[in-house]
């Protein structure tokens, strides 16, 4: 009893007994998660293992809610509920009532599940507490416009995104840029992460190549690859003032 209750008071200690020393930054997300948030993140700064345990904590603290996990890929989905699985089981006593690939369920009623990113999958679940959506700058604008209403009714109802650089379009792009959007916006940079060295970055950027070591480490959204002209050209030949003539 004294134990759950140290966990609803902090997060951290939830994450320790989870077996995770978290980051600065992460202890900060952890302690003061946002309603409406974006993570961007470079790659291995431990985005995703934050959101687990986020999603552990209120699953754990928090009997009969539902945490949604929303990916590209049902692949990637159920790895997120795989890790949440382990990050739970890690708790002394920790035991599940149901167990398996794309869900899991603790004995208070609350479950983890994991979908992919399609619309007529996402669809149905309604009154959830946290919405997850792992790598968000590669689910599509549908996807993320069927997610939202699934938290209309629940009053403490959460959505966050979290993804590395990626093209200069979608709904993640478009409420990272918008200063007037309801989201906070977490930014993670390489140094934030210990575990990653100078040399390390050195190594990649030559491994990778410039234009994808800026959208993994470097946090940046970039044109598509596929484009034969930058969006900047591409919006200059067009005069938006200009009206139909039909109008």
């Amino acid at each position: 009893m004294a134990r759950d209750l140290a966990y609803a008071c902090d997060p951290v200690a939830f994450a320790n007994d989870c077996g995770v020393q978290p980051d600065p930054w992460q202890r900060a997300f952890l302690r003061r998660p946002p309603r409406r948030g974006l993570i961007l993140a470079c790659r291995q700064a431990g985005k995703t293992e934050t959101c687990v345990l986020l999603a552990d904590h209120v699953a754990h603290t928090e009997p009969g809610e539902t945490i949604v996990v929303i990916s590209p890929a049902q692949r990637i989905s159920s790895e997120f509920i795989r890790r949440a699985k382990g990050r739970y089981l890690h708790l002394a006593g920790a035991e599940l009532a149901n167990d398996a690939v794309q869900r899991i369920e603790l004995p208070n009623g609350s479950r983890i599940i994991g979908l992919p990113g399609e619309a007529d999958n996402v669809r149905g679940i309604a009154r959830v507490r946290l919405v997850l959506i792992d790598e968000g700058a590669r689910v599509s604008d549908e996807i993320y416009a069927a997610v939202r209403p699934m938290l209309a009714v629940h009053p403490r109802g959460q959505l966050i995104g979290l993804t590395t650089g990626a093209a200069k379009r979608g709904w993640f792009y478009e409420g990272w840029i918008d200063p007037e959007s309801d989201f906070e916006k977490i930014r993670v940079t390489p140094d934030m992460c210990p575990r990653i060295t100078p040399e390390f970055l050195a190594s990649e950027r030559k491994a990778l190549g410039e234009t994808t070591f800026r959208t993994e480490y470097g946090l940046e959204f970039l044109d598509d690859q596929e484009a034969a002209f930058p969006n900047e050209i591409i919006d200059g030949i067009f005069d938006k003032e200009l009206r139909p003539l039909w109008v």
